[in-house]
């Protein structure tokens, strides 16, 4: 019955609302326990319906849109967390942006799709604990990378005495993060350990070849730990390796092919255990050699491999052998 808009900053919160097609702006808030304290004593003042018939829509910002969200279930008052992609996607033709105007973006969008948004649940607190976890480690391994590849190009542009020193010290950072990223990964195999039921389904997901402990690891987390709301094809939607016809009456009739909005992190660790799975697995190996004597692409083959992985797993979970 009365719907809420809110678009979220580092520091500041922008508020519409509605009962009807019309956004109306209430104001600016602080993001912080006190600041949402007043919008809903703000809110208030505008509809006489209770809380529990409210929605309040608001687009996932990382970590700035953490506390709202905690907040709002803590006081079980309906919220949505949605995706920024969505919102634009379903808010037309925009002129000029300011976080007045997204906020009465917002709550159009959460009025006109009302009947099909699902309040959004909390996730688990050791999924929440292996996402950041995971997250950590990522930087790790991009810092890792960033330092590992710094002195490439500058051999010849460097004295060799001062080239052997950068080296030898870029080394000494090198193994300091390798240290950072053992130590979360050894976090992480203690998290695991510490859920029965995580640890089973990290368990089932490696025994899948082709899938190691990494990509055991990223599929739990960003499957709600193998929820049933969550099927193979979903999952491999959301990683981009999903295809999708591209074709259009008559004059357009391409090939399918998937999509680059997606997870590109997970689908690229996927591809790490492709050639694993190729040379050790005899079915994937025969389809692989198959296909290539078909003259199919080799990124074709291998995206569909990656597709025979993750229907495999969701298989293997499901089945609990």
């Amino acid at each position: 019955k009365f719907f809420i808009g809110v678009d979220v900053s580092k520091k500041t919160i922008d508020v519409s609302w509605t009962d009807g097609p019309k956004p109306l702006y209430l104001g600016s808030f602080p993001n912080d326990e006190k600041g949402f304290m007043k919008m809903i004593e703000g809110l208030s003042k505008h509809t006489q319906s209770d809380q529990s018939e409210w929605l309040i829509g608001f687009e996932n910002t990382g970590s700035y849109s953490k506390p709202i969200l905690y907040w709002l279930v803590s006081h079980c008052i309906p919220c949505i967390e949605e995706s920024p992609l969505k919102i634009k996607f379903s808010s037309g033709i925009k002129r000029g942006k300011s976080d007045k105007q997204d906020s009465r973006v917002i709550c159009d969008y959460v009025y006109i799709h009302r009947d099909r948004i699902k309040s959004t649940s909390l996730e688990k607190p050791k999924i929440q604990e292996l996402k950041k976890l995971l997250s950590q480690r990522e930087l790790m391994m991009r810092h890792r990378h960033a330092i590992n590849v710094s002195l490439i190009d500058q051999k010849d542009e460097i004295s060799p005495t001062i080239f052997k020193e950068m080296e030898a010290q870029n080394k000494l950072v090198v193994m300091q993060f390798q240290k950072n990223i053992d130590c979360i990964e050894k976090l992480i195999d203690k998290l695991m350990q510490s859920e029965p039921a995580m640890a089973a389904n990290n368990n089932l997901a490696q025994s899948v070849i082709g899938i190691g402990p990494i990509s055991a690891w990223y599929m739990i987390a960003f499957t709600d730990n193998f929820s049933p709301k969550i099927s193979s094809r979903m999952f491999a939607n959301y990683i981009g390796v999903a295809p999708h016809p591209y074709q259009s009456g008559t004059s357009m009739q391409g090939n399918s092919r998937t999509s680059k909005m997606a997870n590109q992190q997970i689908k690229a660790i996927l591809s790490n255990g492709i050639q694993s799975a190729i040379q050790h697995d005899p079915q994937i190996r025969e389809y692989y050699t198959r296909k290539i004597a078909e003259g199919k692409p080799d990124g074709l083959v291998f995206n569909n491999v990656k597709n025979k992985l993750i229907i495999r797993v969701f298989s293997t979970v499901q089945r609990g052998t």
